[in-house]
């Protein structure tokens, strides 16, 4: 009998959550690859988990520096959320998807690693030519197309690093609206004075 994966805790609550959604039984198995049973034994467990007052059954703690927390805060309080802990719960949810690593940029810096490799490979035979005349005292040969090669390579990396920016810029904007989704209503939630 082939062993099925373990869910983890986050998959374990958004299941439930998706369940009370009506999320069928199962698209969220053919999801999770797992049985119909283990989706019914996570729904029914996580519901015991509760307990009477609707309280979550875990208390996660955590050591941050007190710049780290003030940081946190003032992001927080410039989306308008009051409560530390709902958005924090809210973060965990969507750790999956803010985690994830960005293919298109792998794919991108893997193109231009190559291409700064290409005209590093005519640098290094220039300065190779170079030190075997000067072992052998000859006069030293920089022909106007060793010039070229070293000027496209300064050229390269000033676009490199404009590129690698944008990228970097890129992704913090995907990240930012990955995070303001997690953490959507939970300021017109604390407006309304809810916990």
């Amino acid at each position: 009998m082939p062993r099925r994966r373990r869910l983890s805790e986050i998959e374990r609550s958004t299941i439930a959550q998706d369940r009370r959604n009506g999320v069928s039984a199962a698209s969220l198995a053919a999801h999770y690859d797992v049985s119909l049973k283990t989706i019914y034994n996570v729904v029914n467990h996580w519901g015991e988990r509760q307990t009477a007052n609707g309280s979550r059954s875990r208390v996660v703690g955590i050591r941050v520096s007190d710049d780290d927390l003030r940081r946190f805060d003032a992001a927080l309080s410039r989306r308008g959320i009051a409560h530390r802990s709902d958005a924090m719960r809210r973060l965990m949810l969507a750790a999956e998807g803010v985690f994830l690593p960005d293919d298109e940029m792998c794919d991108e810096l893997r193109n231009l690693g190559a291409a700064l490799n290409r005209v590093g490979n005519n640098v290094n035979q220039i300065a190779r030519r170079l030190n075997e005349a000067k072992v052998r005292g000859e006069r030293l040969s920089y022909p106007a197309s060793s010039h070229r090669d070293v000027r496209a390579l300064a050229g390269l990396v000033f676009d490199l690093a404009d590129q690698v920016q944008e990228m970097s810029r890129a992704r913090r904007s995907l990240l930012d609206l990955e995070i303001s989704s997690a953490l959507a209503g939970l300021a017109e939630r604390d407006e309304n004075g809810a916990e």
